[in-house]
């Protein structure tokens, strides 16, 4: 049996789908006369299918076989109606009869399964097959491209080879498809080369073909080459190098090569207005336009369809309008055309209007207009509507469709309606790989990673090859159940069989070993990755800013600027949180300095890191000139960032006027929001205002209290002096206290001295978290407030007994660009004998002046530490 040159498949070897039983289909005839039959049958397509596999089931009972011609007629049926499951018991009735397929059926069945997406299962009958030709390899390599598994095509196509069989025109051309798919330009060398040795070289298919791959990879001196070396061209030819120019940017060469056919007395045709538009700017598309309707295309439904493409997708819905109007027959095309570049534009109502008039004009809807107009409803987020559009789905019997159903369980999922994304799932008649990652996406969306692991399970079982959507799904359900061993599993399987890691897939891979905490695994995944984008590089940074590695994560920020990429608003993003962990506030400023250089101060999600940031280092001005220089919309996350830095920094009055601010703007508010305004209020002692907030939070502003709006309150009246209200505030909870809020009333004891009650708080804390060092520390302070040195001594020793320790504290100083770290007792440092010298003189000058340390803070091993001085 062969298998994948270095490649092992997670199926294995999928079962046969054993024969169903059907209602008899009893007809007493030789095998010569069923034969007209089933040809005639054939002929009729679908309705006929049924019959004749009851006629199967009927011959199978009493052990007659048919003969080859009638097989063929059958299996070709069973390929030309995508019958996968009719195909299936055809091979077991084959089998059960003692009938052994010919070549050719076989190697329609490998088309069957191939066409269906059961590539586990094609491979199964090309493995089990006695002889094969050069058809049978190609509907391998062209089964695995049409599947978009193009490293397994690749793989196959020189498996042929070193099995000694000489590829045809076909073989190269799938080879190339493969090639292109791939993302390698260097397989499209190989191949190429191969080529010119079997002498394939001048064939102006392959040729044209050749031109194309190098064009879609980047490679425009190749394809020149390929251009300029071929000694027979035809129209084809011209369109490709025209495309080629066109899609790698090159459009004044792509229009001069126009230009020149133009007036050597060559007619352009469809395909090179298609190439042309499709890739100009607007400028171009416009004097393209004015050359259309010279050239007559202006009824060409493919040419006006590109032409309104070419407007819709530079958003200029005016003029793409205005094509739309003027042409005087307009099909289901243009149409869908229309309506789908007002839903990618954001347009939503006036795409909804054009296919009610659509309706008015009746034209009938077709999958695509369907698919449009639930991707509309999907950003809208109405589930009622979209239930309406599945209803004409199912009245238009378009709820079988692939494209169909695929955009109805992304729209449900969208919406919450999980249970709906399920159904149209089942009624999909043919659902595709893509139908299985939407499912698989849908259940990730709506907190059911589990079932979705359990779908992933069922599709490999199914006989279905993952792809790259397929897991990063799989990883980001890995992600949200933390289940990272299973995601450890399913990588392990990548390394198996022989797959690269792309950037897309790498990136999910290094985000679930960064939220496992394992940064070694998180950096090896990354430097797996080949062929790195920003995606990948940014996954990175966010790994290491996540685990607080941010001088790694500043260092690779650097590593990217090197790299010449362009930046985007999620690098700016992360490195800016890296910037904040690592207390580097001038590199902070630089940060900002490159976001003003790319023009991205109008991108919401930069803009709200840099306020945070410029929160975290207490620079309020610079977060407020952020803040009110944005020019678009503010989002709720935006005025929250604003109104918790001046909280955090001391301006909770400037914290209350932003509310009201955001208020008159018919902002609504959030969680995040009271919780910020809570805050200020707490900073600044407005009591009685912190508790109308809170009381008020339901009824006026719909918003659900968790445990932190708790917390604060417990330290809002804890800092009032008001521990006896605070202890019973937290008694009467809704919620179940946590550790945190018992420490907050801990904390609050601290302050006032209230041993009694920081002994209840700290028997509860216990109870929860046993381990936090941070309680035993505030508990020990208490006691060495009032003079119980025997109970700080045993605090530390049940501390030590559990094996805790208090965090040693620590700060940090840019100088100069160089971020300096210390801890308390710190001796690593190089300067340490001068600073601890210039901090002894500070503390003699501090005690001579009439200062000294409180020693109601200082536990044991501290007091000790200055008595000495």
């Amino acid at each position: 049996m062969l298998t994948f040159k270095g490649k092992h498949s997670l199926l294995g070897n999928p079962k046969v789908v054993p024969f169903t039983s059907y209602n008899p289909f009893i007809i007493d005839l030789q095998v010569t006369q069923v034969r007209p039959l089933i040809e005639n049958r054939a002929t009729k397509g679908r309705s006929r299918l049924d019959e004749m596999m009851r006629y199967l089931q009927s011959s199978s009972k009493t052990g007659d076989a048919l003969d080859s011609v009638s097989y063929n007629s059958l299996v070709s049926l069973c390929v030309s109606e995508n019958a996968v499951q009719e195909g299936t018991r055809l091979r077991s009735h084959m089998a059960s009869t003692g009938h052994k397929p010919s070549v050719f059926q076989e190697n329609q069945f490998i088309n069957l399964y191939a066409k269906c997406g059961h590539m586990g299962w094609a491979r199964e009958v090309f493995d089990g097959m006695r002889e094969r030709n050069c058809v049978s390899w190609n509907a391998m390599i062209s089964g695995y491209c049409f599947n978009r598994q193009f490293e397994e095509a690749l793989d196959f196509f020189c498996l042929m080879i070193e099995n000694g069989l000489l590829p045809n025109k076909s073989t190269y051309l799938s080879a190339l498809r493969a090639s292109v798919g791939s993302g390698d330009p260097r397989h499209c060398e190989q191949i190429h080369s191969h080529a010119m040795k079997t002498g394939f070289y001048q064939n102006v298919q392959l040729g044209n073909s050749l031109i194309s791959g190098y064009a879609k990879l980047g490679n425009l001196e190749f394809a020149e080459m390929v251009y300029g070396s071929m000694v027979e061209r035809d129209e084809i030819t011209w369109n490709c190098i025209i495309a080629a120019y066109a899609q790698n940017g090159c459009s004044i060469q792509a229009i001069t090569l126009f230009v020149e056919r133009l007036r050597e007395g060559s007619s352009p045709d469809e395909f090179t207005f298609g190439s042309l538009l499709g890739s100009c700017e607007m400028v171009m598309v416009q004097m393209l336009h004015a050359q259309v309707v010279k050239s007559g295309y202006d009824a060409n439904i493919f040419v006006i369809t590109t032409l309104l493409n070419a407007y819709l997708g530079d958003g200029n819905l005016e003029d793409a309008y205005l094509v739309f109007s003027r042409t005087p027959e307009r099909n289901i095309v243009a149409w869908n055309a229309m309506i789908a570049g007002y839903i990618e534009n954001g347009r939503i109502n006036e795409g909804f209007h054009l296919f009610l008039r659509m309706g008015k004009e009746s034209i009938s809807s077709d999958k695509y207009t369907i698919a449009s107009m639930v991707k509309g409803i999907a950003i809208r987020r109405r589930n009622e509507e979209g239930k309406q559009l599945h209803a004409l789905a199912v009245k238009l019997e378009l709820n079988q469709d692939t494209l169909v159903g695929n955009t109805l369980i992304a729209m449900y999922s969208k919406c919450g309606e999980l249970c709906y994304s399920i159904q149209a799932f089942e009624n999909i008649k043919e659902p595709n790989l893509d139908s299985w990652n939407s499912l698989i996406y849908a259940y990730v969306q709506n907190d059911r990673s589990e079932q979705a692991l359990v779908l992933f399970q069922e599709m490999i079982f199914s006989g279905r090859d993952p792809d790259e959507f397929t897991y990063v799904g799989v990883f980001d359900a890995c992600i949200t159940l933390d289940w990272f061993k299973f995601g450890k599993v399913i990588h392990g399987s990548l390394i198996k069989r022989g797959m690269e890691l792309n950037a897309f897939v790498g990136s999910s891979v290094v985000g679930m070993y960064s939220k496992s905490g394992v940064l070694s695994d998180a950096k090896r995944a990354f430097e797996e990755i080949k062929l790195k984008d920003l995606i990948a590089w940014n996954s990175m940074i966010t790994a290491f800013v996540q685990n607080k590695h941010s001088d790694k994560a500043l260092k690779l920020f650097c590593q990217i600027m090197q790299e010449n990429l362009m930046l985007n608003n999620f690098t700016f993003a992360s490195v800016l949180s890296g910037c904040v962990d690592a207390m580097a506030l001038q590199l902070g400023r630089q940060v900002h300095g490159l976001v003003l250089k790319s023009r991205l101060t109008a991108d919401i999600v930069v803009t709200n890191a840099l306020i945070t940031m410029y929160a975290n280092f207490a620079c309020a001005r610079e977060a407020e000139q952020v803040f009110y220089r944005l020019e678009i919309d503010k989002t709720i996350v935006t005025w929250n960032a604003m109104i918790m830095c001046c909280a955090q920094n001391g301006c909770s009055n400037q914290a209350l006027e932003l509310f009201n601010q955001m208020e008159s703007l018919n902002v609504k508010p959030d969680g995040t929001t009271l919780l910020s305004l809570l805050i200020a209020c707490n900073h600044a002692g407005f009591t009685k205002q912190a508790e109308q907030y809170f009381i008020t939070m339901p009824e006026k502003y719909g918003i659900t209290r968790d445990l932190e709006h708790y917390a604060c309150m417990v330290d809002v009246l804890g800092r009032a002096g008001r521990l006896e209200e605070a202890e019973n505030f937290i008694k009467e909870m809704p919620l179940v206290p946590n550790a945190f809020v018992w420490k907050t009333l801990l904390s609050a004891c601290r302050s006032c001295g209230d041993l009694l009650r920081g002994e209840r708080a700290m028997e509860r804390i216990m109870a929860l978290e046993r381990n936090d060092s941070a309680a035993y520390v505030l508990l020990s302070n208490i006691y060495a407030t009032h003079g119980r040195w025997k109970d700080v001594l045993k605090v530390r020793k049940l501390m030590k007994e559990n094996g805790l320790k208090k965090e040693i504290g620590k700060s940090w100083i840019e100088v100069h660009n160089v971020i300096h770290e210390f801890g308390a007792n710190d001796l690593l440092h190089t300067q340490a004998d001068d600073i601890y010298k210039i901090l002894h003189e500070l503390f003699i000058q501090m005690k001579l002046t009439g200062y000294g340390a409180d020693p109601n803070s200082i536990l044991i091993h501290e007091m000790e530490y200055y008595v000495n001085y």
